[in-house]
């Protein structure tokens, strides 16, 4: 139930925030204040879903820090993956790539817990799909933070941890959140290791009021389209589901931010900036024109020149994933572009 009025919370506030960051964008213009480069762009990696789009996660994972150079990556730790039988690890995918960036120098956030990016979010191993206590699937899941956390504390490059994901955040395939063991995993991540702790939150969708509250750095999401699921006839006329835009100016983001910043004093990041279209289903299985239609070159064009207003010098780009998969199918642009209008200009904006 909190969730859902903290989600109301969070749509009442586009409102005055909303207002105060369209007169700042008016103000900007007025004054011919040009578009800057974002000081800090960083990577989302996911193994998982690059292996959904047929490709080689290991190649393409060096191909990204290679290609784009990054100083900031965000890389994830899936459970059914590092532990597919009950205290049986295998940190061989998390290793290299921890390896691999500890190599480039590259500031790496590794996001940990029960929830984490990418659907279903909550990535469970079969072996705990079945474990019907709660205090015993509460065990498994601290027993299953301590080793991971122990495994990568030592390394140099590790800038931050990511509890969970958007944990205040009701979507995905996952249980009800449960604040008093957020608050307990927390706890034993700090006993375990001094890093700060990063928590995020839908930028959009969530208040932001926890993740200030509990998180040491706050990141959040940045989606320029959400979708509504309509009965199939609705006046009379088959719809489905439809898209719209978020009616939030850049700096909605950075006047909600200023804020929290007053009342807590804590530093925020967009730690998921949405460059790829929001499917229903995996991009292989869906006509690449029709991908297009929802989000074409002039659309990552449009989200990067937002990206640059919203005020912040940490950015995290998601969707490096599908940018590869489309240059293999021979439309190298998006990539192309990514890395010559964001990365390249690294050296320009420092």
């Amino acid at each position: 139930m909190i969730e859902f009025f903290s989600g109301l919370i969070a749509v009442f506030m586009w409102l005055p925030f909303g207002l105060v960051g369209f007169g700042q964008e008016i103000y900007s213009n007025f004054l011919k204040q040009p578009i800057v480069n974002i000081k800090e762009p960083g990577i989302v990696f996911s193994f998982k879903q690059v292996e959904r789009l047929g490709l080689d996660p290991r190649i393409f994972f060096l191909k990204t820090l290679d290609d784009f150079k990054p100083r900031y990556l965000r890389v994830i730790a899936y459970w059914d993956r590092v532990e597919k039988k009950d205290n049986e690890f295998d940190f061989s995918e998390l290793d290299f790539q921890m390896q691999e960036s500890s190599k480039r120098g590259i500031k790496t956030t590794l996001a940990v817990g029960e929830k984490v990016p990418r659907w279903p979010e909550c990535h469970y191993p079969d072996w705990v799909k079945v474990v019907d206590s709660k205090s015993e699937r509460q065990k498994q899941v601290l027993d299953y933070l301590r080793a991971v956390i122990l495994r990568y504390k030592n390394y140099e490059n590790l800038e931050f941890w990511q509890l969970e994901n958007e944990p205040f955040l009701a979507f995905g395939e996952c249980p009800d959140f449960d604040s008093e063991f957020f608050k307990r995993k927390l706890d034993f991540l700090k006993s375990l290791d001094d890093r700060p702790v990063v928590i995020t939150s839908s930028g959009e969708l969530d208040t932001w009021l926890r993740a200030f509250v509990h998180g040491d750095r706050i990141g959040f999401s940045v989606y320029r389209r959400f979708f509504l699921s309509l009965p199939d006839s609705f006046w009379q006329t088959k719809i489905g589901k439809i898209g719209l835009d978020y009616p939030l100016p850049a700096r909605f983001y950075k006047t909600k931010y200023d804020f929290f910043r007053f009342l807590f004093g804590k530093e925020a990041m967009v730690t998921e900036f949405q460059l790829e279209p929001w499917l229903d289903e995996s991009p292989t299985k869906v006509d690449l024109d029709r991908q297009f239609r929802e989000f074409g070159l002039d659309s990552l064009k449009e989200y990067l020149d937002y990206a640059k207003r919203l005020g912040f010098s940490r950015v995290y780009f998601w969707g490096v994933e599908w940018w590869y998969w489309l240059d293999q199918k021979n439309h190298p642009e998006f990539l192309d572009y990514v890395k010559t209008n964001v990365f390249n200009d690294q050296s320009v904006s420092q």
